[in-house]
């Protein structure tokens, strides 16, 4: 099958294109056009990638990228959890309604959309099913863009497939496990509460197993699956595995769910006005991140798309520090033991 593979130098959009390589199929690699492609390093040098560049948010960029193309699988995204609404927007809406738009002019049959969970407002809820829990989030923009995408894909006249990663999705590449990292070893990322509340972590090789499968199984038009590792694990056994890993000390207690909203609030309204545009420390979103469960059932995907998860999200964090240039620098730089 010949894929295009749209946000290919990211975090993502990388490891897909290479599990799709090992698998046969031919990769055109969709990247922006001031995107850096050194994530696909590996995958350039491959017979069956092809590497184009456009803008998704543009009308008319994308005109002729799916060409020739079979399945989309759509991973470009700006993802943000703070900040102003239109940006996000015009790159998760309009961007995605215009590679809809060029996918049917070409005859592509299958459209599958990296969505996120985060289109369910965090409630509280363990082993839930996606598609019968409200995409209620209407607080946070990334959301809606999200819940808008998926409007689009599930309306679209072909194949529309939507693919949630869980929780945490993370791997070797991945900038925001080597924050995490950071922050662990030294010591600036508390636990909320006690750090019981569960979660679906995602590890990237799991992950694009469900995404190819999302993008070749018969049967799944107009369907939305949660694809995730196996089990419900907590905060605490997450980022203390993870701190063990790299010689941090693991994360301690030091915030109140009660304290950490307005909190967040406080020092977004702060960041507004110090340093405008810039990423503010504590958000919102992430203030609300462990206070309740984020647990999603796997059975759908298991039971309709075929997936099983086969690397345990223990495995999959040792892998991603030992593949990961970055996070061996952290985890071998002794000095940082001790802050």
């Amino acid at each position: 099958m010949k894929v295009l593979v749209s946000g290919a130098h990211g975090f993502i959009g990388s490891h897909l294109c290479e599990r799709l390589l090992a698998s046969g199929h031919e990769v055109r690699a969709l990247v922006s056009p001031w995107g850096r492609a050194e994530n696909l390093a590996a995958a350039s040098r491959h017979p069956l990638l092809e590497l184009v560049r456009a803008d998704v948010a543009l009308p008319g960029a994308v005109e002729g990228v799916c060409r020739g193309i079979e399945a989309v699988i759509h991973a470009a995204a700006r993802l943000s959890d703070w900040g102003p609404a239109e940006p996000i927007m015009r790159t998760n809406v309009d961007g995605t309604r215009h590679l809809l738009e060029a996918a049917a002019r070409s005859g592509a049959r299958r459209f599958v959309l990296v969505s996120s969970v985060a289109v369910h407002t965090y409630s509280g809820f363990r082993d839930a099913d996606t598609e019968a829990t409200a995409r209620d989030n209407l607080r946070l923009p990334y959301a809606r863009s999200k819940i808008a995408a998926e409007d689009l894909v599930f309306a679209w006249a072909g194949e529309g497939v939507v693919v949630r990663p869980g929780l945490w999705p993370f791997g070797a590449r991945d900038r925001q496990l080597r924050r995490v990292a950071r922050a662990l070893r030294q010591r600036r990322l508390p636990l909320l509460d006690d750090g019981s509340r569960v979660l679906n972590t995602a590890y990237v090789e799991n992950l694009v197993q469900g995404l190819e499968l999302a993008s070749t199984k018969e049967g799944v038009r107009g369907r939305a699956f949660v694809i995730a590792d196996g089990g419900a694990p907590t905060w605490r056994e997450v980022l203390t595995h993870l701190a063990t890993l790299i010689g941090a000390p693991p994360p301690v207690v030091g915030l109140s769910s009660r304290l950490a909203t307005p909190a967040a609030t406080a020092v977004e309204a702060l960041w507004a006005v110090v340093a405008p545009g810039r990423e503010p420390p504590l958000t919102g979103y992430r203030a609300r991140l462990m206070r309740r469960d984020v647990h999603f059932s796997l059975l759908p995907a298991r039971r309709d798309l075929g997936y099983e998860p086969k690397v345990s999200w223990r495995e999959g964090l040792a892998a991603s520090v030992d593949g990961d240039p970055v996070l061996r620098k952290i985890r071998d730089r002794p000095e940082r033991r001790e802050r």
